[in-house]
């Protein structure tokens, strides 16, 4: 099926976008193209209308002058901390819709709910990095107890090296809060993204409980949808 094919894709994109924060140097600015690549296939999600369509553009706008604007980023941020929010909640909910409607689940249903929990990851990290812009110093580095700052995008070469090194870095802490893995080696000290951080640690449980414990339930022949119906000669 024609929506089979587009979990597996989303899938692939995903863990291309998680893959890229481990590029060193001028390559790890790929991520971003990583991020246009999610919105425009994030744009064609089963059962997205002309109001979702019209939030990915505004989304992929925003994101476009947040990159492009070294001297006003925390400006072009909070445009961008609004947009992409509502779009990936939207796109996360259309996804949800499209999976409950299946009445079969093998691996191309367990790759989108995977896609899913995936994209939770990388948009918390994307909203991890956006209120660091908008509220300089709101991480501290454990261990050299020093401010995790998030410097202009393009003000010098050596800004742009330490800003992908705080991107790469905070989009790690966004799963590692995801999985409530907790770590400790960054520590969130501004009151705002600690309640983030929260809401991060207690939608990755609840994901995985709720959805992927639905499906598996399912392939495994104890929910809706799933197995055989049982022998009319052992109904009552």
């Amino acid at each position: 099926m024609q929506r089979h094919r587009y979990y597996r894709q989303l899938l692939l994109l995903c863990l291309a976008v998680i893959g890229s924060f481990a590029l060193p140097g001028p390559l790890a600015r790929l991520t971003w193209i990583g991020y246009a690549g999610l919105t425009a296939l994030l744009w064609r999600l089963p059962g997205a209308g002309p109001w979702h369509r019209i939030l990915a553009l505004a989304s992929l706008l925003a994101e476009v002058l947040w990159i492009g604007a070294p001297q006003t980023l925390r400006l072009a941020g909070l445009p961008l901390l609004v947009l992409f929010t509502l779009f990936i909640g939207r796109s996360l909910r259309l996804l949800l819709h499209a999976l409950a409607r299946e009445r079969e689940v093998g691996g191309e249903v367990l790759a989108g709910a995977t896609a899913g929990y995936l994209l939770l990851g990388i948009a918390g990290g994307l909203l991890l990095t956006l209120l660091d812009s908008l509220l300089p110093g709101s991480f501290r580095d454990s261990i050299t107890g020093l401010s995790l700052n998030m410097p202009a995008i393009g003000s010098l070469a050596q800004a742009g090296h330490s800003w992908d090194q705080g991107f790469q870095r905070l989009n790690y802490f966004a799963f590692v809060t995801l999985t409530t893995v907790g770590y400790g080696d960054v520590i969130p000290t501004a009151p705002v993204v600690q309640v983030v951080c929260i809401a991060l640690s207690v939608v990755g449980p609840l994901y995985l409980a709720l959805v992927l414990g639905l499906l598996l339930s399912r392939l495994s022949g104890g929910g809706p949808g799933g197995g055989k119906d049982p022998d009319p000669s052992q109904r009552r």
